[in-house]
């Protein structure tokens, strides 16, 4: 029984945070040091890092 409790949970859960994604995504990205992190992060990978050296370095 606890597993399908769980189960249901784990899926409304993930239904939730589909649902208001850009939400929390926006709540998250308010606070400036995680903020700072994320860019961090981002800027890490080699394809976001392109992409933006691209777009600062465009005439």
């Amino acid at each position: 029984m606890h597993k399908w409790s769980y189960s249901l949970l784990a899926v409304a859960a993930g239904w939730l945070a589909y649902r208001y994604r850009y939400r929390m995504v926006n709540w998250a990205l308010g606070i400036p040091p995680l903020r700072k992190q994320v860019v961090r992060w981002a800027l890490q990978i080699p394809t976001v890092r392109r992409a933006v050296v691209s777009q600062m370095l465009r005439p």
